[in-house]
């Protein structure tokens, strides 16, 4: 029988932990798409106080438009969306932004 030490459970779990707060971390947005720039993967949203915020999709992010993958050249002016993000380097970087257009 193999025997680990008991700090190496301690260590697993608070991985599994931190593992599994990482995707509550992420802050949600609604608001509408003011403006887009593909070739910089960043788009700007305004909330419904008039306010308006500035997204970088992330790397692995993706854009639903009535749940179907698209691009973030998709997004038109006037979309209603929903962006899942989180800061990174001082930037809001979206993982996840959804349009409904129907």
């Amino acid at each position: 029988m193999i025997r680990l030490p008991k700090w190496t459970l301690v260590v697993l779990a608070l991985a599994l932990v931190l593992g599994m707060t990482a995707p509550l971390l992420a802050e949600e947005a609604k608001g509408t798409i003011k403006s887009v720039t593909a070739d910089k993967n960043e788009f700007v949203c305004t909330d419904s106080a008039g306010k308006d915020f500035t997204f970088n999709l992330a790397a692995q992010g993706k854009v639903l438009i009535d749940d179907k993958e698209s691009a973030l050249g998709d997004l038109k002016k006037g979309d209603q969306a929903t962006v899942i993000w989180e800061t990174k380097n001082g930037k809001m970087e979206a993982s996840e932004v959804r349009v409904k257009r129907n």
